[in-house]
């Protein structure tokens, strides 16, 4: 099966939509995102994650914006085994990111980007991999209650960057990263946007 009608099917079947995409020789002047997970083998909740909107025209690229934030992957400050499930950061590599206006995930809700699935180093398959942050339904923080709530963003009261191996973002950086990627692609699946963690 061609791989672009395989994303298709997928993307159909979760209820995304998939941009079409013009031939090469029809494009000309076009832009494309990159977001970057910038790994920090020193405290792993204290990683960052950049957007950046690249313009191709004529031959030559540019960047035309760049934004960065906070970041956290894995379940402890020295979670840097890509292979421990639920505890260890992302593996590295590049992923085919979906954006959510308003995931209704068991635990994640609200604005996120979906990342699907790696192997890491040793051949573990890592599962459900997301960009999110705390918060309920609609985006919205809930009710400050006893403990640590997963449906409110708390730090540093509470070490919210911590995850099960995600991203994790502040929710300021996460509706800035929704908005950013809005600007310039729709939801869902984007053609022209990409994930690289390193």
């Amino acid at each position: 099966m061609q791989p672009r009608l395989l994303v298709t099917l997928v993307a159909l079947a979760c209820g995304l939509t998939v941009a079409p995409v013009a031939p090469a020789s029809a494009q000309g002047s076009y832009r494309y995102a990159v977001i970057t997970f910038h790994k920090n083998h020193q405290n792993a909740h204290r990683s960052t994650l950049v957007w950046r909107v690249y313009r191709v025209s004529g031959g030559t690229t540019t960047t035309v914006v760049r934004k960065k934030w906070r970041a956290g992957s894995g379940y402890f400050p020295d979670s840097t085994n890509a292979c421990a499930k639920n505890r260890g950061w992302l593996p590295n590599g590049r992923y085919r990111p979906a954006l959510f206006n308003d995931y209704h995930g068991s635990v994640i809700k609200g604005r996120a980007i979906y990342l699907g699935q790696k192997r890491c180093a040793n051949g573990t398959l890592r599962t459900a991999l997301f960009i999110h942050t705390e918060q309920g339904a609609g985006s919205r923080q809930c009710a400050d209650r006893k403990g640590d709530q997963p449906c409110r963003w708390e730090y540093p009261k509470y070490n919210d960057y911590r995850s099960y191996g995600c991203i994790k973002v502040a929710p300021g950086a996460m509706k800035e990263l929704h908005d950013a990627w809005r600007r310039y692609f729709r939801l869902g699946y984007a053609e022209r946007v990409r994930v690289r963690v390193r």
